[in-house]
């Protein structure tokens, strides 16, 4: 008898062989999809923790934050006048957190912050120039 290269005889019947390259291409198939799949899942939850430690990461830098501008905020607020490089110290760590998705509170500190009576000392011009060099 016959046969071509898938196993089939001429006469139209298949063969032993036939039947074991279908099982082997089929394992392989079923194989190499469940092997992409549980890649897949594992990416996922990896990257879900990935995920969840930023935002850890995140809400310590928002609580270390917020501490840091309430203190600074009531010692400033306490003052006659600030000096020019304290404000603007603060204004910028306020935008910071801000640009952090922080809550209310320290724009309600922010907003009472803009009122303060600055005292210009010249070292912020001076902070410039090297920054310019």
């Amino acid at each position: 008898m016959w046969y071509n290269f898938l196993g089939k005889s001429i006469k139209g019947e298949w063969t032993m062989t036939h039947t074991i390259l279908n099982t082997v291409i089929t394992f392989i198939v079923s194989s190499s999809l469940g092997y992409c799949v549980n890649i897949i899942k594992n990416y996922k939850k990896q990257k879900n923790d990935i995920m969840d430690e930023f935002r850890k990461i995140k809400e310590s830098q928002l609580m270390d934050m917020r501490s840091d501008l309430s203190n600074k905020f009531y010692i400033y607020d306490s003052m006659e006048t600030v000096d020019d490089y304290l404000y603007e110290s603060f204004i910028e760590k306020c935008q910071h957190y801000f640009e952090l998705n922080g809550n209310h509170y320290i724009k309600n500190l922010y907003e009472r912050a803009l009122k303060w009576k600055i005292k210009y000392t010249g070292i912020m011009l001076e902070k410039q120039k090297d920054y310019k060099k």
